[in-house]
């Protein structure tokens, strides 16, 4: 019996390699935007904890360079939480052109896989068909009427 031998295999198997890099690289991208997001938020937490210690001075009677000082942190505070945003914003954009790749190199594949399907179920069926055509051709040969003399 032959086997199926897909031509365009080596191809269909470099574009399974290349969608399962584009989908790695996607995870890393996903991974540094929530190690990003995390660290924003852990800015915004230090920044309100210093805005309630800085409220808490001015009622309290702290000196001016205590609250001179609290006050620099918290604009220190404002431009990382800034920064971080941006960061942000540009690792979304870099996670949605990721997404579009590993759309892309998923299509690529499917298109190769279901040719593949495709030229395997006609194989097959030609197959099939050989296989009748060889069993009617044997079930005839052997079933014809001898013609000789009966006498």
């Amino acid at each position: 019996m032959r086997r199926f031998v897909f031509s365009l295999e080596t191809l269909l198997r470099h574009r399974e390699d290349l969608e399962q890099k584009e989908k790695d690289e996607l995870m890393k991208k996903n991974h540094r935007l929530q190690t990003e997001i995390h660290h924003r938020n852990g800015l915004a937490s230090k920044y309100f904890e210093t805005m309630k210690e800085l409220a808490r001075s001015r009622t309290g009677g702290v000196d001016a360079r205590e609250l001179d000082l609290y006050s620099l942190y918290a604009k220190r505070l404002t431009c990382e939480i800034g920064r971080s945003e941006q960061r942000l914003e540009e690792l979304r954009e870099q996670v949605q052109e990721q997404k579009q790749a590993v759309v892309e190199a998923s299509k690529k594949r499917k298109v190769l896989a279901s040719l593949k399907a495709r030229k395997e179920r006609e194989f097959f069926s030609e197959l099939e068909k050989q296989e009748q055509k060889d069993v009617d051709d044997l079930v005839v040969t052997r079933f014809v009427p001898k013609t000789g003399s009966r006498d």
